[in-house]
């Protein structure tokens, strides 16, 4: 019983770390978005914008994915 409590500490605090890494991530992309945006229009320009608009979805998704298991196995752990 010791391993499964240990096995779920350790899945919600590195889970909880990862979470904070890639809400990071995606606030970093939607800053070089913003600051992109900004810039005067051209090829490259519109090509960066739309490479940084489409890493803010899935890291913010990642982070929110995470941020639930962090809290579920802390849960989970609360209760063993």
């Amino acid at each position: 019983m010791e391993y499964y409590e240990n096995l779920l500490w350790y899945v919600a605090v590195s889970m909880g770390w990862l979470a904070i890494i890639a809400h990071s991530v995606a606030w970093y992309a939607g800053q070089k978005f913003r600051a992109l945006l900004k810039a005067p229009l051209s090829e490259d320009v519109e090509h960066k914008t739309r490479l940084w608009e489409q890493q803010i979805g899935p890291w913010t998704a990642m982070g929110l994915v995470m941020s639930g298991l962090s809290i579920f196995s802390f849960a989970i752990w609360l209760t063993v």
